[in-house]
């Protein structure tokens, strides 16, 4: 399996031509913090808070572990919000705070799944004025460390989902696959796959993988091409396909 990491070397840095140095010969690629991705809407979707007979429940739980109720009171709280429907008020501060938590742990390397797709050259590399990584990985790693990115009209969820995340540890992938590893579909063009890492502003190594070839945007200055095709060496070099 190949993915593909775009990068943009219109106006390169050392930091640049160093990580470059990193991705190829050890394959190590850098891990963002979520909140500086691209896409303003990448941790917003819309919550469905119409309460079912489950609800309670979950908000007993929620509001045990998170604001240190008893039991009986907690019950009684969340017994007055839905039938007073207050749901949202009571939630969504939870729901925030896993938010920033989610912002401040988890980082994210994104991959295209094919050297030669114009938007991800217009928007990572450099408008062609860049280069693009191809990596050759295990595909068992599909699903475990990578995961494709889905693109759906709406990101929806209901509150229990929420709350039972909350509570429930083996509950929250769905939540990370909302929150993570889905956007708009106006984006769907990129076709991406995603590296999710536990930290971020670091960088982490791709597990059994190689680098094949790197290719070379069309709108390189010559002399950092010269650079780029010192650094890859003996890795192959090609020009941009399209």
């Amino acid at each position: 399996m190949k993915i593909y990491k775009y990068r943009d070397f219109s106006n390169p840095s050392e930091e640049d031509y160093r990580r470059l140095e990193a991705s190829i010969h050890r394959l190590m690629v850098w891990c963002a913090k979520p909140e500086t991705l691209n896409d303003p809407q990448e941790f917003v979707w819309d919550c469905d808070y119409t309460p079912t007979p489950a609800t309670p429940d979950l908000l007993t739980q929620v509001l045990v572990k998170a604001r240190g109720r008893t039991p009986v009171a907690a019950r009684a709280i969340a017994q007055i919000a839905v039938k007073r429907g207050r749901l949202e008020d009571i939630a969504k501060p939870v729901f925030i705070g896993m938010l920033e938590q989610c912002r401040n742990e988890i980082g994210l390397a994104c991959f295209g799944s094919a050297p030669n797709n114009d938007a991800l050259w217009q928007r990572y590399g450099g408008n062609g004025a860049g280069v693009c990584v191809e990596f050759d990985v295990p595909a068992d790693l599909l699903g475990t460390q990578l995961n494709w990115v889905q693109y759906p009209e709406r990101k929806h969820l209901h509150v229990d989902q929420l709350l039972r995340a909350y509570v429930d540890r083996a509950s929250t992938q769905i939540i990370y696959d909302v929150a993570l590893l889905s956007k708009s579909s106006s984006w769907a063009n990129e076709a991406e796959i995603r590296f999710v890492s536990q930290r971020h502003s670091i960088p982490v190594a791709l597990d059994r993988a190689q680098v094949t070839c790197v290719f070379l945007g069309d709108s390189l200055r010559p002399h950092v091409r010269a650079r780029i095709e010192q650094i890859a060496h003996p890795i192959p070099v090609a020009n941009r396909r399209r």
